[in-house]
Protein backbone atom coordinates (compact mmCIF):
# COMPACT_ATOMS: atom_id res chain seq x y z
CA UNK A 1 0.00 0.00 0.00
CA UNK A 2 2.72 2.20 0.66
CA UNK A 3 3.96 1.74 -3.09
CA UNK A 4 0.50 4.05 -3.52
CA UNK A 5 1.00 6.94 -1.89
CA UNK A 6 2.71 9.12 -4.54
CA UNK A 7 -0.29 8.64 -6.47
CA UNK A 8 -2.68 9.20 -3.63
CA UNK A 9 -0.76 12.30 -3.36
CA UNK A 10 -1.25 13.57 -7.30
CA UNK A 11 -5.08 12.60 -7.05
CA UNK A 12 -5.27 14.49 -3.64
CA UNK A 13 -3.41 17.90 -4.86
CA UNK A 14 -6.31 17.96 -7.90
CA UNK A 15 -9.31 16.92 -5.97
CA UNK A 16 -12.17 19.16 -4.42
CA UNK A 17 -13.32 15.71 -2.92
CA UNK A 18 -12.51 12.73 -1.37
CA UNK A 19 -13.77 9.44 -0.19
CA UNK A 20 -12.06 7.78 2.70
CA UNK A 21 -12.76 4.09 2.90
CA UNK A 22 -12.14 2.66 6.29
CA UNK A 23 -12.70 -0.83 7.35
CA UNK A 24 -14.74 -2.24 10.07
CA UNK A 25 -13.15 -5.34 10.74
CA UNK A 26 -12.10 -5.14 14.06
CA UNK A 27 -8.44 -5.53 14.07
CA UNK A 28 -8.09 -3.74 10.66
CA UNK A 29 -9.67 -0.58 11.66
CA UNK A 30 -7.64 -0.59 14.96
CA UNK A 31 -4.13 -1.22 12.97
CA UNK A 32 -5.16 1.62 10.30
CA UNK A 33 -5.71 4.08 12.90
CA UNK A 34 -3.03 3.50 14.85
CA UNK A 35 0.09 5.71 14.94
CA UNK A 36 1.35 5.78 11.63
CA UNK A 37 -1.49 3.87 10.57
CA UNK A 38 -2.91 4.25 6.56
CA UNK A 39 -6.40 5.87 7.10
CA UNK A 40 -4.72 8.95 9.44
CA UNK A 41 -1.97 9.62 6.99
CA UNK A 42 -4.16 9.75 4.26
CA UNK A 43 -6.82 11.81 6.04
CA UNK A 44 -3.85 13.98 6.66
CA UNK A 45 -2.84 14.50 3.09
CA UNK A 46 -6.30 14.89 1.71
CA UNK A 47 -6.87 18.05 4.19
CA UNK A 48 -3.67 19.05 4.27
CA UNK A 49 -4.42 19.45 0.55
CA UNK A 50 -7.17 21.81 1.09
CA UNK A 51 -9.89 18.77 0.26
CA UNK A 52 -13.26 20.53 1.69
CA UNK A 53 -15.47 17.26 1.60
CA UNK A 54 -14.96 14.08 2.72
CA UNK A 55 -17.19 10.81 2.20
CA UNK A 56 -16.25 8.05 4.85
CA UNK A 57 -16.95 4.77 3.61
CA UNK A 58 -16.87 2.33 6.43
CA UNK A 59 -16.15 -1.11 4.55
CA UNK A 60 -16.67 -4.25 5.31
CA UNK A 61 -19.27 -3.98 7.48
CA UNK A 62 -20.59 -7.41 6.77
CA UNK A 63 -17.89 -9.07 8.47
CA UNK A 64 -19.01 -7.44 11.60
CA UNK A 65 -22.93 -8.71 11.37
CA UNK A 66 -23.95 -5.02 9.98
CA UNK A 67 -24.01 -3.82 13.72
CA UNK A 68 -24.88 -0.58 14.53
CA UNK A 69 -22.43 -0.47 17.77
CA UNK A 70 -19.07 -0.93 15.58
CA UNK A 71 -20.52 1.69 13.15
CA UNK A 72 -20.90 4.35 15.88
CA UNK A 73 -17.71 3.25 17.26
CA UNK A 74 -15.45 3.53 14.15
CA UNK A 75 -17.36 6.64 13.17
CA UNK A 76 -17.14 8.40 16.52
CA UNK A 77 -13.34 7.89 16.16
CA UNK A 78 -13.20 8.71 12.76
CA UNK A 79 -15.16 11.75 12.84
CA UNK A 80 -12.80 12.73 16.04
CA UNK A 81 -10.15 12.67 14.01
CA UNK A 82 -11.54 14.45 10.99
CA UNK A 83 -12.61 17.35 13.32
CA UNK A 84 -9.02 17.46 14.75
CA UNK A 85 -7.97 18.51 11.27
CA UNK A 86 -9.99 21.53 10.86
CA UNK A 87 -13.39 19.47 9.33
CA UNK A 88 -16.81 20.59 10.08
CA UNK A 89 -19.59 18.26 10.46
CA UNK A 90 -21.13 19.22 7.37
CA UNK A 91 -18.51 18.98 5.50
CA UNK A 92 -18.38 14.67 6.53
CA UNK A 93 -20.66 11.96 5.66
CA UNK A 94 -20.54 8.65 6.98
CA UNK A 95 -21.87 5.69 5.21
CA UNK A 96 -21.55 1.51 6.03
CA UNK A 97 -20.84 -0.66 2.95
CA UNK A 98 -19.60 -3.37 2.08
CA UNK A 99 -17.25 -3.51 -1.22
CA UNK A 100 -17.51 -7.70 -1.36
CA UNK A 101 -21.18 -8.23 -1.24
CA UNK A 102 -21.83 -4.36 -3.16
CA UNK A 103 -24.33 -3.55 -0.10
CA UNK A 104 -25.04 -0.13 0.15
CA UNK A 105 -22.82 1.15 -3.10
CA UNK A 106 -25.94 1.74 -5.13
CA UNK A 107 -28.51 0.96 -2.58
CA UNK A 108 -29.44 -0.45 0.36
CA UNK A 109 -30.92 -4.51 0.13
CA UNK A 110 -29.57 -6.36 3.42
CA UNK A 111 -32.31 -6.01 6.00
CA UNK A 112 -29.54 -6.40 9.09
CA UNK A 113 -28.54 -2.83 7.86
CA UNK A 114 -31.75 -1.52 6.85
CA UNK A 115 -33.57 -1.95 10.26
CA UNK A 116 -31.12 0.77 11.64
CA UNK A 117 -29.62 2.83 8.68
CA UNK A 118 -32.00 5.03 7.06
CA UNK A 119 -29.15 7.01 4.99
CA UNK A 120 -27.53 7.62 1.71
CA UNK A 121 -25.86 5.04 -0.09
CA UNK A 122 -22.49 5.45 -1.49
CA UNK A 123 -23.45 6.52 -4.86
CA UNK A 124 -26.18 8.93 -3.45
CA UNK A 125 -23.52 10.62 -1.10
CA UNK A 126 -21.02 11.11 -3.82
CA UNK A 127 -24.06 12.47 -6.28
CA UNK A 128 -24.68 14.67 -3.05
CA UNK A 129 -21.59 16.42 -2.81
CA UNK A 130 -21.90 20.44 -3.56
CA UNK A 131 -19.98 21.59 -6.23
CA UNK A 132 -17.41 24.06 -5.09
CA UNK A 133 -17.90 27.40 -6.75
CA UNK A 134 -15.46 28.52 -9.82
CA UNK A 135 -14.22 31.44 -10.46
CA UNK A 136 -15.17 31.14 -14.89
CA UNK A 137 -12.84 34.46 -15.28
CA UNK A 138 -9.91 33.59 -13.16
CA UNK A 139 -6.21 32.61 -14.11
CA UNK A 140 -6.12 28.99 -15.39
CA UNK A 141 -4.37 26.34 -13.67
CA UNK A 142 -3.33 23.44 -14.45
CA UNK A 143 -0.85 20.18 -13.84
CA UNK A 144 2.22 19.59 -16.29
Amino acid sequence: HRDFIPNMISGAAQADAAILVVPAKIGEFETSFAKGGQTKEHATLIRSFGVKQIVVAINKMDLVGWSKARYDEVSKTVVGFLRSLGYKSKQITLVPVSGLSGENLTEAKSVDLTHWYKGKSLAEAIDNIPAPLRNGEGDLCMVV
